[in-house]
């Protein structure tokens, strides 16, 4: 039986065009983003701005740059094309964490 921030964490990035590994334990949850690779992020701040064609490379950076939500790249993982997100958060953290998740896919026009 899945625990429910695993399931609303996989069912979130599933809605959002990620590719989730099964897992069976773990503080953490792996995923490819299928659905972004070659798209291209625009992201504002003030003067500047931060454009890409995203790739498993710069994935990290647009999420983080585009939302604030801070996850592992494939560097990180060890596994090409996956990255890692964290489910070991409290709860506030949890609900922000499935945002950023939803308004990186609207930044991205997926």
């Amino acid at each position: 039986m899945e625990h429910e921030p695993y399931r609303q964490h996989k069912e979130t990035l599933e809605g959002c065009g990620w590719k989730v590994l099964e897992a069976h334990a773990g503080v953490s949850m792996v995923a490819a983003p299928r659905a972004y690779l070659g798209k291209w992020i625009t992201v504002k701040d003030g003067t500047t701005a931060f454009q890409a064609k995203l790739n498993d490379s710069n994935i990290r950076e647009a999420m983080l740059k585009a939302t604030g939500l801070c996850i592992n790249s494939a560097s990180w993982t060890g596994i090409p094309g996956y990255c890692r997100f964290t489910t070991a958060l409290e709860d506030g953290e949890f609900e922000r964490a499935l945002d950023c998740i939803v308004n990186f896919k609207k930044v991205v026009n997926i």
